[in-house]
């Protein structure tokens, strides 16, 4: 299993905690999308290289960048923003040979109509994949969603293998209507589900805590995620301190 179970590089001392439990790494070095400028690239990728080769990671997914990145924008200019950060991020990912990017869904509640965003974000991931590699993946990830149907609905009408989801249990333990819980997430989702995001949280703050302790049962979860999603889902753990939740992951996945 353990060729499954990524660390986030945000997470204090995760290159040390990828050695040590020889796990894989999700590259955070490009969330903020300035670091993609022409005048950081290089050492963009020399940092990210050096993040792999000192964390011996033999699997390596990248986490695109998702500052101003709205599909739902609606000056054009702002979308084409976020297409072209995107596609600095895919040729990044190219000279990396990594495969695999991790993308926020850019849904903002308060400013757009559910609606509005799915029919634009039709045409956002659609444009964004019409020119990539068969063998390349976006994992899109829930942020702000407040109930997993406009994402199974996006899944659907994409009907694109290299899109999938990435499914993050915080966000959706704190952003969750009432009416619905993590397991409902799970079970309408668990075939689009490629990638998943790890942490805990009271239900109430985004506070990226360990696995195992929080308001959610991170056992259960687990049992769910294999009864409902493939064979070949991945996960990253995004705890910001990730020591005591890869600890508690591996012995799970031992147990």
């Amino acid at each position: 299993m353990k060729d499954k179970i990524c660390i986030a590089t945000f997470s204090e001392n995760a290159v040390e905690v990828i050695a040590r439990y020889g796990l894989g790494i999700e590259l955070n070095d490009i969330c903020i999308s300035e670091a993609l400028d022409a005048d950081q690239e290089e050492n963009t990728i020399r940092a990210m290289r050096k993040e792999i080769s000192d964390s011996q990671a033999k699997n390596v997914i990248m986490h695109g960048p998702f500052t101003e990145i709205i599909p739902a924008s609606i000056d054009h200019r702002a979308v084409e923003l976020g297409l072209t950060r995107l596609n600095e991020a895919y040729r990044m990912c190219e000279k990396l040979g990594v495969n695999r990017m991790v993308v926020h869904s850019g849904y903002q509640p308060l400013l757009y109509f559910k609606e509005w965003h799915h029919e634009k974000s039709l045409y956002f991931w659609k444009k964004f994949l019409e020119d990539k590699s068969e063998d390349f993946t976006i994992y899109i990830e829930n942020v702000f969603e407040d109930e997993p149907y406009m994402m199974k609905q996006l899944l659907e009408e994409l009907d694109d293998p290299r899109a999938r989801i990435c499914l993050d249990v915080g966000h959706a333990n704190v952003c969750t209507l009432p009416e619905y819980d993590i397991f409902d997430w799970l079970s309408v989702l668990g075939p689009y589900i490629g990638h998943f995001h790890l942490h805990n949280n009271d239900g109430m703050a985004d506070s990226h805590g360990p696995v195992h302790q929080g308001a959610m049962d991170m056992k259960k979860v687990l049992q769910e995620i294999a009864r409902h999603c493939g064979q070949d889902v991945t996960m990253t753990i995004e705890s910001r301190q990730c020591a005591e939740s890869a600890a508690w992951l591996c012995q799970y996945f031992r147990a």
